[in-house]
């Protein structure tokens, strides 16, 4: 059958009772029907219209079709195709029920929604499948690993692909291919969350954890594989241990090379972190020269992969908090940019993909700001907008935007920057991106969710606007002092196209 068919099958699944169920395609596997995998996608597909009724909903950030996500898993660049994984629970906004949901891009703006990868092996004792990342395998294909978890141990678990579009998973039947039993003695406590990554023709692995649940060594363990089929793994010790004893846990830990440097990015129960350093390959250690926090906002759980441009695309899960019954939770942040700057700290900047969503422009030069806020009225104004807007600073304790601002500009939401302390500030979280007399900032409005960018990526915070559907004004203001707005250019948003022509 060709892309985007469907078939009728009668089928009986477990809780439901014999009955004419539409099932997708890619839910036959091996000539038999995955119960689990048709379960969950009608239940997805089921909360569709709810989810797609809430006006609020961000309509250029990736999301699912409906229900809940978390953690990006598992994203890779093949074949022309961005693919993302992602935890998802396929029966209800909330979390629960860990699968890996599965879409992929052209672009990293629009997206094709694909047919759910992973799912629990109830029968074999897996309760949830948890994050992890993927890497070409023996073949070229890119193979997944996962932590699968039930009421045992976790076991690190490998699936591989069907067919190229990568549209059907099968796991490994010699799974597990790590187990606690790999680090002999030493025990890891929290231990999860795979990510793979290759240097001097071999494959390795890290994970997160602790070794001492009491707190004070959080810390990710290396491996390395013994056999091309990625099946086999030795156990190397921890890569690294986080400087602070009040990180009590390590979780995602993503582990890469760029510019030179060795760059890793860890969540750690708060806002996720990064280290850049160098790594020694002979001693499997990890060592640190610069620290910082990647997105103080409401972000976690990092993603990374590198493109054919050699581009390193990091994404993150953003957290909206929606209530259960839209039939929706979360999204993923903008795909950001890394770099590595000469000072050691990582840049993060939005893709330039994300023009092609842009709409009808407005723009102001030359704004004198004194002790003041000055609406730009209604050709800037609405709540799915991006604007670029650079500020000179002659004086002023503070300068910055509201967005979503009432008619009596009564409220709004504040992007605010202080030269004297060198922060960004939006929600009460801050972002330091230098002390200077000059700003750049770079907003992506999304109805209920926003990105800043400062700084030509110094900073960046993904964030929540708690607005009314009517309050859609954007202000300029300058506090205890002048500044001028030397530029503002803003433009709508179109939303991005979400396919679900492989989904159904």
């Amino acid at each position: 059958m060709k892309n985007g068919t469907t078939r009728r099958l009668f089928t009986k699944m477990s809780g439901a009772s014999l009955g004419y169920i539409l099932i997708s395609r890619h839910a036959v596997r091996g000539g038999q029907v995955n119960p689990a995998i048709a379960r969950a996608m009608e239940a997805v597909k089921a909360a569709i219209p709810r989810a797609e009724a809430d006006l609020s909903r961000p309509v250029y950030h990736f999301r699912p079709p409906a229900q809940w996500n978390n953690d990006p898993n598992g994203t890779i660049f093949y074949r022309g195709w961005y693919h993302l994984f992602y935890q998802h629970n396929p029966f209800a906004a909330k979390w629960g029920h860990m699968h890996w949901g599965h879409a992929r891009s052209r672009d990293l703006v629009n997206w094709e929604h694909l047919p759910i990868a992973l799912w629990p092996s109830l029968e074999k004792g897996e309760e949830h499948v948890f994050s992890g990342g993927a890497i070409p395998g023996a073949d070229g294909r890119p193979v997944l690993f996962y932590t699968s978890i039930g009421k045992r141990d976790p076991e690190q678990w490998l699936a591989v692909t069907t067919d190229d579009e990568l549209f059907t998973w099968e796991k490994y039947p010699g799974n597990p291919v790590l187990s606690v039993k790999s680090h002999g003695a030493r025990k890891v406590h929290e231990w999860r969350d795979p990510f793979l990554f290759q240097e001097a023709g071999r494959t390795f692995m890290v994970t997160g954890g602790n070794l001492d649940p009491r707190g004070g060594y959080a810390a990710v363990q290396l491996y390395e594989a013994s056999n091309k089929d990625l099946t086999a793994w030795k156990y190397l010790g921890p890569v690294f241990r986080h400087p602070d004893k009040s990180a009590w846990n390590i979780e995602c830990p993503n582990f890469f090379k760029l510019d030179g440097k060795w760059v890793m990015l860890i969540s750690p129960h708060r806002s996720v972190e990064y280290f850049v350093g160098d790594f020694d390959l002979a001693k499997g250690r990890f060592t640190p020269q610069t620290h910082g926090v990647l997105d103080p906002g409401n972000s976690y759980a990092s993603n990374v992969m590198f493109d054919s441009g050699g581009r390193c695309i990091l994404l993150l899960w953003g957290r909206t908090e929606t209530p259960v019954g839209m039939g929706w939770n979360n999204v993923m942040t903008l795909p950001r940019i890394l770099t590595v700057a000469e000072d050691g700290h990582v840049r993060q900047n939005p893709i330039p993909a994300l023009q092609s969503l842009r709409g009808a422009q407005a723009s102001t030069a030359n704004l004198s700001l004194n002790n003041n806020a000055v609406p730009l009225g209604s050709k800037v104004a609405g709540d799915s907008l991006e604007m670029a807007a650079d500020f000179e600073i002659t004086g002023a304790r503070s300068v910055g935007l509201r967005v979503r601002c009432s008619e009596d500009r009564s409220r709004g939401t504040e992007i605010a920057y202080s030269p004297e302390s060198g922060m960004v500030t939006v929600g009460g979280q801050k972002a330091f991106v230098g002390r200077d007399s000059k700003l750049s900032l770079g907003v992506f409005l999304d109805k209920r969710v926003m990105e800043i960018y400062a700084n030509q990526g110094k900073g960046a915070i993904f964030t929540l606007v708690d607005a009314s559907a009517r309050d859609l004004g954007v202000e300029v203001f300058a506090r205890e002092g002048a500044a001028s707005v030397r530029s503002l250019k803003a433009w709508s948003m179109q939303p991005a196209r979400f396919s679900l022509e492989n989904y159904i």
